[in-house]
This record gives structure tokens, C-alpha cells and sequence, in this order.
């Protein structure tokens, strides 16, 4: 795509604005220590009855998801050890849907972007788009599971509760949707995905009380991150109990939620986003849009600006429909086979839809600054990492009185003006 001569009248004009980092103290849980990981999982297993049912050389599917949680290396690696130490014999099962491009080999090269490769885990990762059919629910719908997983003699379903990017209910991202979803490949995703969202909280714990009966579910292993994305909490639960315990873990994870403290911003520029970030690319619980009416959580942002592709997300370009504007150096990186695959197993395509695409990072950010009408004294910016990072974030001048007497806010550093480089790239706080 050529937007090199794309004009815009008296851009050259525009200043952009002074910037001020600050630190956005949220009520947090402390994150666990790399090296508690495994001695926790290990406690945390042997709570349970899994060390019963996991007899001497059987086959243990472990599943590994698409979203780039803290330490899941560390984590996957340890459930993996200790199925060794009991007797097991462990292997990994990319449980994603259709992400990947809804291929198998696709799949593989995103867990291999989290760290986790068969040579790390010390397990095979047995990756296929091959499903079987196990039933169907009360209401008539079919249900699919991974073909290898339901091969196996046990499977401990591994993901990290959190609230949904497009739904709202007791159960939203977790063992359950993991179970559902993420086991079922491409076709078990695109058969979910043909009901409207606001039915999610009913038909995907529907399917997996069917895949609780059928398949040879053993064990669970919830994670949770706390308000700056790190892991706080494992625990082992029993199948029995995933329901009731996941609703429980599920209010906890939804306290610990961070915001942006401002409001009424007028351009939110966000460095990265990228499915491994959250599902959405940008998280609508962080933004304040979606475009899922069950998501109708208001607008507080005018203009949204996406600077980049995540390199974990591997070309899915999800959340780019929720920008207004955004850059050729994005653009350029969108995969659209693993982007379009992945929007119509959703059944959706308003999330699709590409925003005006400009030159760089200075020409998006001028360009919204007169879109608005705005100057360098009086415009409302926010800068963050992406929608999961947001522990450290920079505002404009504008910003910075509404901010000074928050105790939740710690303002770093002094004024600096916001510069780029000389391919019209960012650069980083002080910019210097």
C-alpha cells in the first residue's frame, strides 16, 4: 500500500504535545516469583485426585492455549514435570480454535513464540485440526473435541480466567471456553460462534457439561493475573468443581481490573496490539469500545491509534476494526489469511473493517490532532504499551492537573515534548 503522498493541509504545522509518564498504582496482588512456579504447581496437584487417576504410563493431553499469559512457559513445563513424576506421560495440545490460521503447523508456531517448544516443556506437542464428534447438548447443538486429546487417557485443561473481550456472565474465559472452544478447533469455534454473544454464558457451559461426561477429563488448572498482567494465583481443580470454582476466581480476577485514570480522552495511542495481547486485540474493557452490542460499554475515546502489530500475534491483525486511525508499518504486517480465518469462525466481520491507514507514527498522530481541532497545549493523549500493560502510560500536559491529586497516581519525570525518529517513528519516553 503507497500512502507516501497522501496530503493533508497544514499538517506540517501541528506540534505535537508535551508528554509526562506516570505510574498508575492499582490495587494489585502480588505476582508469583518465577522460581515458586513449580513447587506451586506441584502443591497445588497434589491437592487433588489426580495422583489416583493418573496411573503409571498414560497418556496426559495438556492443553496450551493462544494468549500470551505470564510464565505460561514455566507453568505448562511444570504441570508437565509433575505428570512425569506421578507416572505420566505428558504431551502438549494446542487448544485455539481456528487461531493459526486454523492450521495445524500455524498453531504450533504460536506457542513456539510464547517459549514453549517440545525441547523446553521436555513433552511432544501434538498439534491437528482433526476433531471427533462426542455428542450433543440438550439443545441439540453437536459437540467437537481435538481428536488426539480425547485419544488420551486423561486431559488437564490449563488457561487463565479473566473477563470476556465480547460477553459478559458468570463463566466467561477460562476452563470452561478452553474446554469448549479452544478443544474444538476450528469447527467446534465455528459452531459457538453461529449463536449471538449474549447467549454465550448459556450455550458454552452447555457444551461443556457434555464434554465434562464424555471426554476423559482429569484435571484443571486455573491461572490469574493480576492488574499489571502478571500471574498471582494457580490452583488446581477438580472437574467436578470447574464451574462453581470458576465463577468464584472470576469475580476475584474482575477487582483486580485496570483502567486508564482519565477520561474523556481524545486520541488513545496504543504502541502494539496483537491477539496475544487479548481477543480482541485491544481489550474493550480497557478502551470502553466493541463492537458486540453485549459489550456496549460507552465511548470515551475519540480517536484510536494503533502503532503496531504485536510480533507474538503472528500477523492477526484482531482489533483493528475498534481504530480509527492507524500506520502503513501495521498494515503491512497484517496476515490476512490468519486474520479473515479468525473473524469468520467468530462470525463476525464489523472487527474486520481497516481504518484510514497513514504514512507513520508522527503523520496518525497530526493528522488526528487536526482531525479534532486540538493543539499541543489543549490535547487530551494517552500513550500506552498495549491493553494489557498499562502499569506506565504517558498523557499529555492537558491531562496532567486532572491526574496530580490521584493517590492511585504517581507522576514520573518532568515534561518532555513527544518526538520521533526520522522515519516518523515514536520513540520512547523521555525521546531522547
Amino acid at each position: 500500500m503507497d500512502v507516501s503522498k497522501v496530503k493533508n493541509i497544514d499538517i506540517e504545522k501541528i506540534v505535537l504535545p508535551e508528554m509526562i509518564k506516570i505510574e498508575n498504582k492499582i490495587s494489585d496482588l502480588h505476582s508469583i516469583d518465577i522460581f515458586d512456579i513449580f513447587s506451586i504447581v506441584k502443591e497445588q496437584i497434589a491437592k487433588t485426585k489426580f495422583k489416583e487417576r493418573n496411573k503409571s504410563g498414560l497418556k496426559v493431553a495438556i492443553t496450551a492455549g493462544s494468549r500470551d499469559i505470564d510464565q505460561f512457559d514455566k507453568v505448562i513445563k511444570a504441570v508437565a514435570m509433575d505428570v512425569k513424576e506421578l507416572g505420566g506421560i505428558p504431551f502438549i495440545i494446542p487448544a485455539m480454535g481456528s487461531h493459526g490460521g486454523g492450521e495445524a503447523e500455524g498453531q504450533v508456531t504460536i506457542l513456539k513464540s510464547y517459549g514453549i517448544t517440545e525441547k523446553y516443556i521436555g513433552a511432544p506437542i501434538i498439534s491437528s485440526m482433526n476433531v471427533v464428534k462426542i455428542g450433543k447438548t440438550k439443545s441439540e447443538i453437536p459437540v467437537y473435541i481435538d481428536k488426539n486429546a480425547m485419544l488420551a487417557d486423561a486431559i488437564i485443561v490449563l488457561n487463565r480466567i479473566k473477563a470476556h473481550t465480547d460477553f459478559t456472565g458468570e463463566i466467561e474465559s477460562g476452563l470452561i471456553k478452553m474446554m469448549v472452544v479452544g478443544l474444538g478447533k476450528h469447527k467446534g469455534a465455528s459452531i459457538v460462534h453461529k449463536f449471538k454473544l449474549e447467549l454465550f454464558s448459556k450455550i458454552i457451559p452447555e457444551i461443556a457439561s457434555v464434554i465434562l461426561k464424555k471426554a476423559p477429563i482429569a484435571l484443571g488448572i486455573a491461572l490469574i493475573e493480576n492488574g499489571f498482567g502478571k500471574l498471582c494465583k494457580i490452583k488446581a481443580i477438580e472437574p467436578s468443581n470447574f464451574l462453581k470454582e470458576e465463577k468464584i476466581l472470576l469475580k476475584e480476577q474482575k477487582k483486580s481490573m485496570h483502567k486508564i485514570p482519565v477520561k474523556n480522552i481524545d486520541i488513545l495511542v496504543i504502541n502494539e496490539i496483537g491477539k496475544d495481547i487479548s481477543g480482541a486485540g485491544m481489550d474493550p474493557n480497557i478502551i470502553g469500545r466493541s463492537k458486540s452490542a453485549e459489550k456496549n460499554i460507552g465511548k470515551n475515546i475519540k480517536i484510536i491509534i494503533p502503532l503496531d502489530l504485536s510480533k507474538k500475534t503472528c500477523g492477526n491483525a484482531a482489533g483493528i476494526g475498534l481504530a480509527d486511525l492507524t500506520t502503513k508499518k501495521l498494515f503491512n504486517k497484517i496476515d490476512f489469511n490468519i486474520t479473515y480465518t479468525n473473524f469468520l469462525t467468530s462470525n463476525v466481520y464489523l472487527e474486520a473493517k481497516i481504518p484510514m491507514v497513514l504514512k507513520d507514527d508522527e503523520f496518525a498522530i497530526k493528522t488526528a490532532i487536526k482531525l479534532l481541532s486540538k493543539n499541543d497545549k489543549n490535547v487530551r493523549l494517552v500513550r500506552i504499551q498495549n491493553t494489557r500493560d498499562i502499569k506506565e502510560m504517558e498523557i499529555s500536559i492537558a491531562l496532567l492537573e486532572e491526574v496530580q491529586n490521584k493517590r492511585s497516581i504517581k507522576v514520573l519525570g518532568t515534561p518532555r515534548r513527544l518526538k520521533v525518529d526520522f522515519k516518523g517513528k515514536l520513540l520512547d519516553y523521555p525521546y531522547i
